[in-house]
């Protein structure tokens, strides 16, 4: 019987081969919170609610604050969204997280709610609008 001759790989070939296999079998790295996804997929927010409600928004990551939201606790950046304004016009381009301060507040029509002041963390393809719905705060998916 014959054998059928073998041929060997040169070093350099092994070495790409190896390193392709290390690429494939690697991780994902993690998404650092405040980073928008691709860099321009950001999460936003609208605030349509009248001013007696105090809306906030945050970065996750960055900043000296501390934001506690249903998945977890964050250093967080908080700012003020003015009523009538979105959050990139107050120069946010990700926001990651909001709350409505000073009331009980409902997203996802109705189905979960926060207590004034917690945090929700949003991702980079979700934007939030808020307004008055039924009597009450709504920050709802757009």
């Amino acid at each position: 019987m014959r054998s059928t001759p073998r041929r060997r790989m040169t070093k350099g070939a092994a070495l790409l081969a190896a390193a392709a296999g290390l690429v494939v079998l690697a991780p994902a790295p993690q998404a650092n919170a405040g980073t928008c996804t691709l860099g321009f997929i950001c999460g936003y927010v609208g605030n349509r609610l009248p001013s007696s409600y105090t809306v906030k928004v945050a970065e996750l990551g960055v900043g000296s604050e501390t934001c506690r939201t249903e998945e977890g606790t964050f250093t967080c950046k908080t700012y003020w969204l003015p009523s009538g304004k979105q959050s990139k016009d107050i120069g946010v381009k990700d926001v990651d997280a909001l709350t409505v301060e000073n009331a009980a507040w409902t997203t996802n029509n109705n189905s979960t709610w926060f207590a004034a002041g917690a945090w929700e963390k949003i991702s980079d393809i979700q934007g939030r609008w808020c307004y008055v719905e039924d009597g009450h705060p709504a920050c709802y998916q757009n």
